[in-house]
């Protein structure tokens, strides 16, 4: 996965990236971070796969018996089971490990499975980023808007049509771009997960393994790049994203 997104970077119009912190392959996927600096990377935020980064004991709403996190959103969302302040104890955690391996300030934050939609963890992902000065990912106009109000910068609107099935290739993702330059928002983040085909350790943890090579190709292809200049779109990262409220 992660030679996958500097391909989608080098070749095509992928421009950010965020790390998992806590995941086997940090290490690797930093350094390949630190070779290609134009790709703009920040911390994908995880409760919801393999261990913590802080002792398990300081944050037993997040974990499981073993000190594992869960498996699945559905044992976080809606469930009201998290503790607001042990989630931001996780959270800085995993920014200051991803500091540490990817040399420089991550620019941004977003959540594993989405599960910042959790009020409590939508209370902890803000407050790391308010604290780290870094933009957040916003899945919707409340949020966005909740998020504004406390400060922090996050795009004007998220698009996560990019994925699954028939929606990965090149016609949809024309037309998803269409809409986007349609839409009149300022910026918009554009939610990929580009991956190679012989990614072993992908197949076998992930259940979206088999997308990946294909949105990677659908993400290089020269059609795509040219839709971009012909519907007036520019290519941007987190750090051009202006201050809230400007």
């Amino acid at each position: 996965m992660d030679r996958g997104i500097v391909a989608a970077h080098e070749r095509g119009i992928v421009t950010a990236a965020t790390l998992m912190a806590n995941a086997p392959g940090a290490a690797h996927a930093a350094e390949l971070a630190r070779t290609h600096r134009s790709l703009d990377v920040g911390v994908h935020l995880v409760l919801t796969y393999a261990r913590p980064l802080s002792d398990p004991a300081r944050i037993s709403s997040l974990v499981e018996r073993d000190g594992s996190f869960p498996r699945s959103p559905s044992a976080i969302l809606g469930m009201d089971r998290v503790d607001a302040a042990e989630a931001l104890v996780e959270y800085r955690a995993q920014y200051v490990r991803a500091t540490e391996l990817l040399g420089t300030e991550p620019s941004h934050l977003d959540s594993h499975h989405w599960v910042h939609d959790e009020p409590a963890l939508e209370w902890a992902i803000g407050e790391l980023a308010r604290e780290t000065g870094a933009a957040v990912r916003q899945h919707g106009a409340a949020q966005r808007e909740r998020l504004r109000a406390r400060g922090l910068r996050t795009p004007d609107s998220f698009c996560r049509a990019f994925q699954h099935g028939r929606n990965v290739e090149v016609p949809s993702l024309l037309k998803i771009l269409e809409r986007v330059a349609e839409g009149g928002s300022a910026t918009t983040e554009l939610m990929c997960h580009p991956g190679e085909t012989n990614d072993a350790e992908l197949l076998a943890t992930s259940s979206y393994a088999r997308e990946r090579p294909v949105e990677l190709a659908t993400l290089t292809d020269p059609v795509v790049r040219s839709a971009i200049g012909r519907y007036g779109l520019t290519l941007a990262t987190f750090r051009d994203l202006a201050p809230a409220g400007q």
